[in-house]
């Protein structure tokens, strides 16, 4: 058998062999990427829905409060008990949130402005409640206790509105508007 006649053959099927061979590491590739991306994108979805269920949270506790009718009641006490000084309670510890602040860069850039200023505004309330229970709180006069009070409030109502809105851009970016594969109606978004 002469060589040329089986090293044509042979070199063609070389050839469709790495075809084949090449073809199949791009679908692997692209597929491996696809996977990589659906990943991606579900961790940004349940972080999002994680982030919305915690401000979700806070919001139904923020909005029960009327704060003009607060300094209403809390003036008033003031002109009744001569020893009488306001007390705050402290924000609950928001756990989802201390859990996933170290990769709050993988939401979406619309989202991350609105759940920032959230959060920065939190964070103010919680400073302020620090130095509203500190005992030199107590020591300073009534009118600068009224004064600090009046703050606190105006930082809730900001805080209120800062959660509203970062509520809204949660609820309003693409990635958790569909619904949940595999959850029942009742327990989507």
């Amino acid at each position: 058998m002469r060589v040329e006649a089986w090293v044509g053959p042979a070199i063609v099927a070389a050839i469709i062999s790495g075809l084949i061979s090449l073809a199949v590491v791009q679908l692997n590739f692209r597929q491996g990427r696809k996977l990589e991306q659906a990943r991606r994108d579900e961790k940004v979805r349940d972080f999002q829905i994680a982030i919305r269920a915690e401000i979700r949270s806070e919001l139904r506790n923020l909005v029960q409060h009327d704060v003009a009718e607060q300094l209403v009641l809390v003036k008033s006490r003031y002109e009744r008990d001569p020893a009488y000084s306001v007390s705050v309670p402290r924000p609950v510890r928001q756990s989802v949130f201390e859990a996933l602040v170290n990769e709050i860069h993988v939401l979406p850039e619309a989202v991350i402005d609105p759940v920032v200023l959230y959060a920065r505004q939190r964070n103010a309330i919680d400073s302020i409640v620090e130095d509203m229970r500190a005992p030199s709180f107590v020591a300073l006069s009534r009118e600068q206790q009224i004064s600090m009070y009046e703050d606190y409030l105006r930082m809730w109502d900001a805080w209120r509105e800062f959660a509203v809105t970062a509520e809204a851009a949660l609820s309003g970016s693409a990635s958790i508007s569909g619904t949940r594969a595999g959850l029942p109606a009742d327990r989507r978004n």
